[in-house]
C-alpha cells in the first residue's frame, strides 16, 4: 500500500511514542533532530513509489540510529513473550473447552494482536476471551477460511509481533489437529524492526518446536524486494494459502494482486486509515479475505 494521507502525521506520532516508551528523559533536541531527518527523508521520496513497510522501516531505523540500539525494543519484547507465556495454558485450556476450538483459536490469535502488555494485566486477556462472541469479528470470513483450507496443502502465516506469537502457536497446533496434512510455514522478520517478532522471539517461545519458521524482511511488514528467498518461494506457491497477521502486514498486501492465493486478514483496525478502508471503528477486529482491489 502506497502511503495515503492519514499516514504523514501517524509516521511522526510513532516516532515520538517510541521515543517516550524506550527512553523517557532522552532530549528534545535529539527528538527534533530526529524528526527533522524524517521530514526530510518524506520531501525527498515518491509517495506514489515507496510504499509504506519501507517508511515504516526508515522511521524505526532512524530510532534505533537515535538510541544508538541495534535493537532498542529487545528487553520489552522479552517482556511480552514471558507475559504471554504466563497465559498460554489457561488460554490453551479455553480453546480446547470450546464449541468450536479452531474458530476459538482464530479469537485468540486476534485478541492477542489487540493486547498492550504493558498496561493490561492477566485478567484482562482472559476476560476477553471469554466474553468474545462471533459478532465482535466485525469482518468474519471464518467459513471462507475453512473452505479455503480444505482445498489446499501449504499454509503461509505471516506474523506480526512479539507477545503475540505464543498465541499464533496455539492457533498453529488446532489448525494441525483439523488439517494434519497442510504444510504450515511461519515468517518473522529477518532483523530486529519496532516490537516485531524474530527468529529469536520464535526459539524462545517454542513456535520453532512446533511449526517451521522461516525469515522474511527486515522491515515492519511485507517487503517483497528485501525479502529472502525462502521467504518469496513460500509466498508465490501456486494455490497455498497465506494468512496475514496484524495491520502492516496488511498494509504491504494491500492492492497488491497476488495471483493463484487465498488471502486473509486478521488484525485489529488501529487507526484512522483502517477505519476508512474496512468501514468499520477503531477497535474493530476484522478476518476478512482478500478479494480484487483489496
Amino acid at each position: 500500500m502506497k502511503l495515503e494521507p492519514e499516514c504523514i502525521g501517524c509516521l511522526f506520532n510513532q516516532v515520538l511514542s517510541s521515543f517516550k516508551l524506550l527512553r523517557p528523559d532522552i532530549s528534545h533536541n535529539a527528538i527534533i533532530k530526529a524528526q527533522k531527518k524524517l521530514m526530510e527523508y518524506l520531501m525527498s521520496i515518491d509517495f506514489n513509489k515507496n510504499a509504506s513497510p519501507i517508511v515504516g522501516k526508515f522511521a524505526y531505523n532512524l530510532v534505533s540510529e537515535t538510541l544508538g540500539e541495534r535493537d532498542p525494543y529487545k528487553s520489552l519484547k522479552e517482556e511480552y513473550n514471558c507475559l504471554a507465556l504466563e497465559l498460554y495454558d489457561e488460554t490453551k485450556q479455553i480453546i480446547e473447552n470450546a464449541k468450536d476450538p479452531l474458530f476459538e483459536s482464530i479469537v485468540v490469535a486476534a485478541v492477542g494482536n489487540t493486547i498492550d502488555f504493558a498496561t493490561q494485566h492477566r485478567i484482562n486477556f482472559i476476560t476477553d476471551l471469554k466474553k468474545f462472541s462471533p459478532e465482535n469479528l466485525k469482518i468474519n470470513d471464518y467459513s471462507k477460511f475453512r473452505k479455503a483450507l480444505d482445498n489446499s496443502k501449504h499454509l503461509l502465516i505471516i506474523g506480526d509481533n512479539a507477545g503475540e506469537i505464543v498465541f499464533d502457536k496455539l492457533l498453529i497446533l488446532n489448525i494441525k489437529n483439523f488439517y494434519p496434512d497442510i504444510d504450515i510455514f511461519y515468517s518473522v522478520r529477518s532483523a530486529p524492526i519496532i516490537n516485531d517478532a524474530t527468529i529469536e522471539d520464535a526459539k524462545f517461545v517454542g513456535l520453532t518446536e512446533v511449526v517451521q519458521v522461516i525469515e522474511s524482511c527486515p522491515a515492519p511488514g511485507v517487503d517483497l524486494s528485501s525479502s529472502t528467498k525462502e521467504f518469496k518461494e513460500h509466498f508465490y506457491l501456486k494455490g497455498g494459502v497465506i494468512l496475514s497477521k496484524g495491520q502492516g502486514n496488511f498494509e504491504s498486501l494491500y492492492q497488491t494482486e497476488i495471483p493463484d492465493k487465498d488471502i486473509f486478514y486478521l488484525l485489529k483496525a488501529k487507526c484512522n486509515l483502517m477505519e476508512r478502508i474496512f468501514n468499520v471503528k477503531i477497535g474493530d477486529l476484522i478476518f476478512k479475505k482478500k478479494t480484487l482491489g483489496f
